[in-house]
């Protein structure tokens, strides 16, 4: 019976005549294809067709697909034709997707139509299936709105792509197993105006007024249309707004005819910017009568439930790009280009500030540049503030209250103070005549040129072994390491060596460098020997320049002075990532460093004296 009904496509109600096309029935290669799976550990596999495991009710037929959601799956997990489905969804002629399901539990299903030959824009729906283990059958509307962006219905057009989502915005623990059939379009239904009913919590909001009025593309923007009401007096106003019009809809808030409106920055939840970027509203798809929450007056969320995060991003050290500098990734902040920072008064502090639920978090970083593939992304790989197993991203921890996240590009700070200083020419050399190895060319590599294996060649125009290049670098930390042969072989270095700075986890070793202006620096290879010895007083390792202790530090550490000198000495405290905490100059034969307020992990502390040099570490505990 299904077959015949399949080739006739025409089916007879009652008192009506009604078109229906089957699009995958499995029962024939015309009505037939497999899925591949996204979104989860299945990902590039097929699904598999199978003989029907319940042939009941309303769904008798001998072949049926089956689709897996493995536990622990991305809630936007599902599949999509492969090969391409052999009919195409015809919304010209219908307005209804169809579905035959049988789900271990109730839930829903998502239908997405994509790939559209008549340009039409992405649509997708979700529906709900209220009966577990048995066959039902659902449809979504076509001619609703699409629950995402640009919130059209996808009548009129044809797709010839169905991407399905069981349990779409759900994870598991376990694997759940659904089965599904007979997917057809067919007519029925259709969008109608509805009645929305609107609710704005005005006890925070601390001017006067006389009335609160709601106004929207679906009164023409009309300035006292539809005036709300308080007739408890509990500061919560209201109305209800019949035949409103199906699809998208903007609207505001706004106070005595105009007098005061809600005003939003277009990075809020809740809102839609027309493309000039000059009008941000709230947004509405209209899809059915609805009773919308009750939103604090200029929020997207009730009075109470939402936070103000403001990313406050130091830049002073850097050369910021002309296309300016991004908030991006983890899920909730796009792509480079999409979340951009300002600095307004250019004091080299560059700030967004975006309003979220109470509760929320996300991984993220910085980009200097609005680079579609990353590449401008800031390099924090080996800084405590880095989580490796998310692409070394910054992590925001839950936010409850109004919160202000202050740090500097490309360096775990907690402050916008990057430290002050110069741009610099600084002339690296490394020094090969005691390398017994054969190489052709000699590598600067490091944070600089993120750690790019031939970016920076070094050369030795006088025939000494001591090869050395130029470059301008901006005032900061850098680490660096020599290499050859485009990381053929590279230096190795232990944790702890004196010119080096060491990640928290001792895994990455790395030579360290201040930039304050013009300077030198040359190195025997592999070692923390400077060969500067007698070229513009440049100082030379010394290890017995001083001692510390005690390197497991409580409040204090004392730096002793091994030669007794009476000569000033520069003393640096440093962070495990290089940063520096703080200078100073003494005369004193000892020095007591203050450690009480620093956080528990490594830190360094590096002397100078004239043209010797030394570095050491303690740890905080």
């Amino acid at each position: 019976m299904k077959q015949i009904l399949r080739l006739f496509t025409v089916l007879f109600a009652v008192g009506s005549l009604s078109a229906q096309t089957t699009l995958l029935d499995f029962e024939m290669a015309g009505t037939s294809t497999t899925y591949q799976y996204f979104g989860s550990s299945l990902d590039g596999t097929l699904n598999n067709i199978i003989a029907n495991p319940d042939a009941s009710g309303i769904n008798t037929s001998s072949m049926v697909a089956e689709h897996i959601k493995p536990a622990n799956s991305q809630t936007w997990a599902g599949a999509f034709p492969n090969p391409a489905m052999p009919i195409a969804a015809d919304m010209v002629a219908n307005n209804q997707v169809c579905i035959k399901v049988w789900a271990p539990a109730a839930g829903n299903v998502g239908i997405k139509l994509e790939g559209s030959a008549t340009t039409g824009d992405t649509w997708v729906r979700t529906t709900n299936v209220s009966q577990a283990q048995a066959w039902v059958e659902v449809c979504v509307d076509a001619s609703l709105p699409s629950l995402e962006a640009p919130f059209l219905p996808a009548t009129g057009h044809v797709y010839p792509t169905v991407t399905l989502f069981f349990d779409f915005g759900t994870a598991f623990p376990n694997d759940m197993t659904y089965y599904w059939d007979d997917l057809v379009t067919k007519m029925g239904g259709g969008a109608s105006p509805s009645d929305i009913t609107f609710s704005v919590d005005m006890n925070s909001y601390a001017g006067s007024f006389t009335t609160v009025f709601v106004s929207g593309t679906f009164n023409n923007w009309s300035a006292d249309s539809n005036p709300l009401s308080d007739s408890n007096g509990d500061g919560i106003w209201e109305t209800t707004i019949a035949d409103v019009p199906p699809g998208l809809q903007e609207y505001k808030f706004q106070l005595d005819g105009w007098a005061t409106q809600e005003e939003f920055n277009g990075f809020e939840t809740c809102v839609q910017v027309d493309p000039s970027g000059q009008f941000v509203n709230r947004k509405l798809v209209v899809a059915g009568d609805e009773v919308l929450p009750t939103f604090c007056y200029n929020s997207c969320y009730a009075c109470g439930d939402g936070v103000k995060i403001t990313f406050a991003l130091g830049a002073s050290h850097i050369t910021v790009s002309n296309e300016g500098l991004y908030v991006a990734g983890g899920g909730n902040f796009g792509n480079p280009g999409d979340y951009p920072l300002e600095d307004s008064d250019g004091d080299g502090v560059w700030t967004i500030t975006l309003e979220r639920q109470k509760g929320f978090s996300s991984f993220y970083a910085f980009t200097n540049g609005a680079c579609p593939d990353y590449s401008c992304k800031e390099n924090i790989a080996g800084q405590d503030c880095a989580n490796p197993g998310n692409f070394n991203d910054r992590f925001l921890s839950p936010v409850t209250q109004d919160t202000t996240i202050a740090t500097c590009f490309e360096i775990c700070t907690t402050d916008t103070d990057c430290g002050s200083g110069n741009p610099g020419n600084v002339k690296f050399s490394v020094d090969m005549n005691a390398y017994s190895g054969t190489f052709t060319t000699a590598y600067i590599a490091g944070n600089f040129n993120n750690w790019s294996g031939d970016a920076n060649p070094l050369t030795d125009a006088d025939g000494d072994k001591i090869y050395e290049t130029t470059l301008t670098l901006q005032p900061g930390t850098y680490e660096y390491k020599f290499e050859l042969d485009n990381w053929a072989v590279s230096e190795e270095f232990m944790n702890g060596d004196p010119c080096t700075i060491s990640d928290p986890s001792g895994q990455f070793v790395n030579r360290v460098i201040e930039v304050d202006g013009d300077q030198e620096v040359c190195f025997i290879w592999n070692t923390c020997t400077s060969c500067l010895t007698g070229i513009n007083g440049g100082p030379v390792f010394d290890a017995n320049l001083f001692s510390l202790s005690p390197t497991l530090a409580g409040d204090f550490t004392i730096v002793q002075f091994n030669d007794n000198s009476q000569a000033e000495k520069s003393v640096r405290l440093m962070s495990a990532t290089g940063s520096l905490i703080g200078l100073d100059r003494t005369s004193d034969t000892n020095y007591r460093i203050t450690t009480g307020h620093l956080a528990n992990g490594i830190y360094f502390v590096q002397v100078q004296s004239g043209n010797r040099i030394a570095t050491r570490k303690f740890v905080k505990q």
